[in-house]
């Protein structure tokens, strides 16, 4: 019994010493990360450190379509201060910048140190310059107060300079070398104000002082001399083939370039966004009159922001500029939403949308599809139209395994009895498909590019839609999935499940002509005849009312037929890659 003792307590023994030194390693490894990340005068991120952040910012900044800013901040006449008062002074004042920098950030946002008297500035989750201008608001408050340094007051200025992603999609060592540039751009400024002190960097329109507003006012002046202009990208209609209406879209030219709005609109304050909608209302309507007046029966469809439904009257700034249209009914006008943050929760924008709903205009909902909460939210928001995403529908001939989720969307869009408009039509197979699946309205570049307000009329009169390519994959997918859902509805209710036989799907069709280009042709026809013998198998088995198997047989003809496309979409991208490899 001692013996046995004495084993157990050594044991014990040996399993807290074994405790003690994983502690000890972990505090040693701990000890060793934060050396590495951290800066040892300040406590801040380092160089690496912020390396390390700024990539998490990005990916957070794209998983939740938000502006990042990243900034680089230097300390003017620092070198004076160590010279005249000794470099222990020097660093007093830095630990100082650091604490006021870090008491005026945000929860979300980080102050990292690289090295002398440069620092970084990550600001994540940005709506737009707005909420970055509040920021850069308590950073210059916190950075006026004067300094003290050995018994004296001090004052000092800081440069900072900005670069906002994803309007600059670099990547990090880019976004801070663009941030440097900007740096430096405001520290070269002569006779700087008190805003002056921030540069924002913007890969199209250079340089662009923040604190003295003069892309604000730049922006206004061009609205006034004509330098914003619409452009109009048709809508066509399936049923008829011709083009029912058009989308506004503003140009601003701008030093000999034609700038788009995602290069400039996150640039502008609340005041020029309001200011860009009412030009776009007041001008759009006008050429729509003008068009209707030559006999086209046209729609215009105009971008909403979130600061224009956030506005108390914006309901009826819209009614009165339609009142000055008569021959405009307010049945042709839509309004195209974005569901950004939570704009469309908030009672003020829903009040605007069923008065405008109420009085005949047309809500769309626009991008349905990139953000998950769209497609929660449908079925409560006043809406008579989706505009499903472009991403969706763009890379679908190299990636028909992707079909089932635009499947998805213009099947909600059905079930909830509103139109459905697909952007991103850029190909004659494109144009064939859409045909196929019966959506309402199909805008891309297939169709045309944006047109200039003078060549609108002869457009509209001698276009009309083709029948597009069908040579694809896309199709006769689209008629598989068509054959899967009845599979899948004959095994839970008690219709008829048509088209059971191989034969009878397009895609066997498919797979036969071009088995001499696609690889693995062998391993994709056995793949879809055991997702037709399943679905076989599931007609059988319902009309023995054997509910438990249907269900199994159910769980295998999803997964089978999932696997055969994703095989297919793979076969079909190395399809393309070697044609376009030979040519």
């Amino acid at each position: 019994m001692p013996l046995a003792i004495g084993v157990i307590l050594g044991i014990l023994i040996f399993g807290v010493s074994m405790v003690r030194m994983l502690m000890r390693l972990h505090d040693q490894q701990h000890l060793l990360t934060t050396q590495v990340t951290q800066d040892a005068l300040t406590g801040l991120p380092n160089r690496e450190g912020q390396r390390l952040i700024l990539e998490q910012a990005l990916a957070r900044s794209d998983r939740q379509e938000r502006l990042l800013a990243v900034g680089f901040l230097d300390i003017d006449g620092f070198k004076p201060v160590n010279d005249t008062y000794g470099h222990a002074a020097g660093d007093d004042l830095l630990k100082e910048m650091a604490h006021r920098l870090r008491d005026a950030l945000r929860r979300t946002d980080t102050v990292a140190r690289l090295g002398g008297d440069e620092f970084v500035l990550l600001l994540e989750g940005l709506r737009d310059m707005d909420e970055l201008d509040q920021v850069l608001a308590r950073f210059q408050t916190a950075l006026a107060q004067p300094f003290l340094i050995q018994g004296k007051e001090i004052s000092l200025q800081a440069s900072l300079g900005l670069t906002i992603y994803p309007f600059d999609e670099a990547d990090t060592d880019l976004l801070l070398r663009h941030a440097d540039q900007a740096m430096y751009a405001a520290k070269a400024r002569p006779g700087r104000t008190s805003g002056g002190w921030v540069q924002i960097y913007h890969p199209d329109l250079g340089t662009i002082p923040v604190g003295d507003e003069m892309l604000r006012q730049d922006f206004l002046r061009a609205l006034i001399t004509g330098e914003v202009t619409l452009r109009y990208q048709p809508l066509v209609a399936s049923t008829t083939d011709r083009v029912a209406g058009l989308e506004a879209l503003t140009r601003w030219h701008r030093n000999g370039r034609e700038v788009s709005p995602d290069r400039f609109l996150s640039s502008l304050g609340v005041r020029e966004r309001q200011a860009l909608g009412r030009f776009v209302l007041q001008t759009g309507l006008q050429h729509l009159a003008q068009w209707r007046e030559t006999g086209l029966d046209l729609f215009l469809s105009i971008n909403v922001t979130p600061e224009e439904l956030d506005q108390s009257g914006f309901a009826d700034t819209v009614f009165g500029i339609l009142a000055a249209y008569p021959n405009v009914l307010p049945e042709s006008l839509v309004l195209e939403v974005l569901e950004i943050g939570e704009i469309l929760e908030q009672e003020v924008a829903l009040e605007h949308l069923r008065r405008l709903r109420s009085a005949g205009v047309k809500i769309a909902l626009d991008d349905v599809g990139s953000a998950y909460a769209s497609l929660l939210r449908l079925k409560n928001l006043p809406i008579d139209e989706i505009k499903i995403d472009q991403g969706f529908i763009r890379e679908l001939s190299d990636k028909p395994q992707d079909l089932i989720f635009v499947e998805s969307l213009v099947s909600l869009g059905l079930g909830m009895g509103i139109l459905i408009t697909v952007e991103g039509v850029e190909s004659e197979a494109h144009i064939a498909l859409l045909r196929e699946m019966d959506v309402d309205y199909l805008q891309g570049y297939a169709i045309a590019r944006p047109l200039e307000a003078e060549a609108v009329a002869d457009f509209v009169r001698t276009f009309v839609l083709g029948s597009g390519d069908a040579d694809t994959p896309l199709v006769a997918l689209y008629q598989h999935l068509l054959w899967v859902h009845a599979a899948e509805e004959s095994a839970m209710n008690h219709g008829i499940n048509e088209h059971t036989e191989l034969a009878a799907c397009p895609i066997t069709t498919w797979l036969l002509a071009h088995a001499s280009e696609l690889p693995g042709v062998e391993t994709l026809l056995a793949e879809h005849e055991a997702v037709h013998a399943l679905g076989r198998e599931i007609l059988q088995v319902r009309q023995s009312g054997m509910r438990e198997e249907r269900r199994r047989l159910l769980g295998q003809l999803h997964r089978r037929s999932h696997l055969f496309q994703e095989e297919l979409g793979q076969a079909v991208e190395s399809m393309r890659k070697n044609a376009a490899a030979n040519t």
